[in-house]
C-alpha cells in the first residue's frame, strides 16, 4: 500500500512539474516574442493567423457549430496579392498567444484602415467567398464556439479594436507605431509607450463567473522600462 502510494505521489509529482515547466518555457517564448521584433517576424513564418474584418471573426460552420479556421504566412500573403493588396499589411497583424509547440498565433483585421498602412480595408463579401467562410460578429457566434477559440478570438478582438482607436499619441498628436507583437504603441516624437492594459471581473450573483476585456491606454516613461501592462483581478 505505502509502495503504490509512493509511486502514485511520484507520478503525480512528476506531472506537475512538467506542466509547470511548460507553462514557463511558453511564458518565457511569448515575453520574447512581445519584446523583440525579429523574433516575432522570424515565428510569423510558422505561425497560424486567425482572420478578421471589422472586428467581426472569420468562422465556417461544421457539424452546428463554428470553427475559426488558421491560415499560414504563406496562405495570407497569396490571399493579399490576390486582392492587389501589399504583403506589409501582415505587419499590422497582433500576437495572441501560441501553442505548447511554440507555434505562434497571431490576428489581423483586413476591414480596418490603419495609420501604418496605405492598404484600403478589403471588401467583406469577396472575402468570404474566396475563404469559404463569414465574418460573423462574436457575440452572436460565443454559445456556438468552443471554449479555446471563443477565448483567442476574445482577446484579439479586443486588442484589434485597441490599436485601432489609438493610432495616435493622446500629448503630441502625432502617429504611434505599433511593435511588432501588438504589445505596445510608441510616439516616435517623444518616445512615450503606450500599453494595452486589461481588466478582468468577474463573480456575478449565484457564484457565476463573467470576464470583461477592457483594454485602456496605459503611459509609460522610457525611463522606467519595468512598468508594463498589467492584469487586476476584482472578486
Amino acid at each position: 500500500m505505502f509502495l503504490y502510494c509512493g509511486i502514485a505521489c511520484r507520478r503525480k509529482s512528476f506531472w506537475c512539474y512538467r506542466l509547470l515547466s511548460t507553462y514557463v518555457t511558453k511564458t518565457r517564448y511569448l515575453f520574447e516574442l512581445k519584446e523583440d521584433d525579429d523574433a516575432c517576424k522570424k515565428a510569423q513564418q510558422t505561425g497560424a493567423f486567425y482572420l478578421f474584418h471589422r472586428l467581426a471573426p472569420l468562422l465556417q460552420t461544421s457539424a452546428h457549430r463554428y470553427l475559426a479556421p488558421r491560415h499560414s504566412l504563406l496562405e495570407l500573403e497569396g490571399l493579399l496579392g490576390k486582392f492587389g493588396q501589399d504583403a506589409q499589411r501582415i505587419e499590422d497583424s497582433v500576437l495572441i498567444g501560441c501553442s505548447e509547440q511554440h507555434e505562434a498565433w497571431f490576428a489581423l483585421d483586413l476591414g480596418l484602415d490603419s495609420s501604418s498602412s496605405t492598404s484600403a480595408s478589403l471588401q467583406k463579401s469577396e472575402m468570404e467567398a474566396e475563404l469559404k467562410g463569414s465574418f460573423i460578429e462574436l457575440r452572436k457566434a460565443l454559445f456556438h464556439l468552443n471554449v479555446k477559440d471563443a477565448s483567442l478570438l476574445f482577446t484579439a478582438q479586443a486588442l484589434l479594436h485597441w490599436h485601432h482607436t489609438h493610432q495616435f499619441c493622446s500629448r503630441s498628436g502625432q502617429p504611434t507605431r505599433k511593435n511588432m507583437a501588438g504589445s505596445k504603441r510608441v510616439c516616435p516624437s517623444n518616445n512615450i509607450i503606450y500599453y494595452p492594459q486589461v481588466k478582468v471581473w468577474k463573480r456575478l450573483s449565484g457564484g457565476k463567473l463573467q470576464k470583461r476585456w477592457d483594454w485602456r491606454w496605459k503611459v509609460c516613461s522610457t525611463l522606467h522600462p519595468s512598468t508594463g501592462p498589467f492584469l487586476i483581478a476584482h472578486s
